[in-house]
């Protein structure tokens, strides 16, 4: 029954999938936090940056103040950082967490882009070279920008696999039905030179008034007479053998004005 049940899983697409998503995430997650224990030196931190995310931090967020100069990579990495601050109150491990977190997302994208791409094998490829790519790996200790803009790549990268995703999806249903129609073509040409006709009857589903004489009754079933009966008659008919004239026809057809004494 284990068996049996392993191999049910095993032909789950979906379950596969999420296997090795998973599996990547962690040896991701894994990869970094060593890095992080063991071979990180330093944290470089942008002083722009961090005088930034520290006045909103002592203000308070102010999305509107922000973003003031415009959309840019710069506003949205400030205002991660503040929230980052906000939970781990040091700003460079502030920065480090939060570069991990750019990353694992990063990673999961790249995953399912190359999913949309071609299938989770590619995805699978794609996700291990970026959770163990060691310059990838390295922007950790980098607090400053560039990993939100990698992420902003990933993302126009992810985009377009969703946008070839739909039109590979598309056109297969189109190449599957004319695939059928095709093949209901070529069917019914052999069947025309074989002589062969299909032919479907359609019931009427419509109303129609029913009406009873047009309903057949049942014929009743005698029982044989065990009697002895009289033979049968055959049937005969007598006509006359001349044909009277029409002179002698007493018939009277029109009686206007007149009564039965006055006829002669």
């Amino acid at each position: 029954m284990g068996t049996s049940l392993m191999k049910e899983i095993m032909k789950n697409k979906g379950f596969i999938t999420c296997i090795m998503l998973i599996s990547v995430l962690i040896a991701a997650f894994l990869v970094r936090a060593f890095y992080i224990e063991n071979l990180m030196d330093k944290v470089n931190v942008s002083e722009q940056l961090l005088n930034a995310a520290m006045l909103e931090e002592n203000n308070g967020i102010v999305v509107a103040d922000i973003f003031a100069d415009g959309f840019s990579a710069r506003a949205v990495y400030i205002l991660c950082m503040s929230f980052s601050c906000m939970i781990f109150g040091n700003f460079a491990v502030a920065g480090v967490y939060l570069n991990v977190g750019i990353q694992l997302i990063a990673v999961l994208m790249l995953f399912s882009a190359g999913n949309n791409f071609l299938n989770r094998y590619l995805g699978l490829v794609f996700g291990t070279a970026s959770a163990l790519f060691p310059v990838v790996i390295e922007q950790i200790s980098m607090v400053d920008e560039s990993n939100i803009r990698i992420l902003f790549a990933v993302v126009l990268i992810w985009f377009l696999s969703v946008v070839f995703y739909i039109i590979r999806k598309l056109r297969g249903k189109k190449k599957t039905k004319e695939i059928s129609l095709k093949e209901s073509t070529v069917k019914m040409t052999e069947n025309e030179e074989n002589g062969q006709v299909e032919t479907t009857v359609v019931p009427d589903s419509s109303m129609k008034e029913i009406i009873l004489d047009d309903v057949e009754a049942e014929k009743p079933k005698f029982i044989e007479n065990p009697l002895p009966v009289p033979k049968r008659r055959a049937h005969k008919e007598m006509d006359y053998a001349i044909e009277p004239d029409e002179n002698d026809d007493y018939d009277i057809t029109d009686m206007t004005g007149k009564d039965f004494f006055d006829i002669e």
